[in-house]
C-alpha cells in the first residue's frame, strides 16, 4: 500500500469515527434536554452560543423507555 492509499484509508476511518462521535453527542444532548438541561447549559459544554445550540439540536428527542433518540422535524407550514 502506498502513502496515498494509507492516507485515504485513515481519512475513511476518521470520518467513520467522527460520524459515530457526532451521533453519540446528539444522543446525549437529546437526553440532557429531556432531563431539563437548558440551551445555555448545553451551549456551555458544547463551545457554542445558546442560540446556535438551540438552532442545531432543537429537533432531537429522547425516549427514556426505549433509550433512543430521534429527530422530529417541524410540520410543514403549507406556505
Amino acid at each position: 500500500m502506498n502513502h496515498r492509499d494509507t492516507a485515504l484509508t485513515r481519512v475513511e476511518t476518521l470520518t467513520a469515527e467522527i460520524a459515530a462521535t457526532d451521533a453519540a453527542r446528539d444522543r446525549e444532548i437529546a437526553r440532557a434536554v429531556y432531563h431539563g438541561a437548558t440551551w445555555a447549559q448545553i451551549a456551555a459544554v458544547s463551545g457554542v452560543t445558546a442560540q446556535t445550540a438551540h438552532r442545531k439540536y432543537r429537533w432531537l428527542r429522547w425516549s427514556p423507555t426505549e433509550q433512543t433518540m430521534w429527530c422530529e422535524p417541524p410540520l410543514p407550514t403549507g406556505q
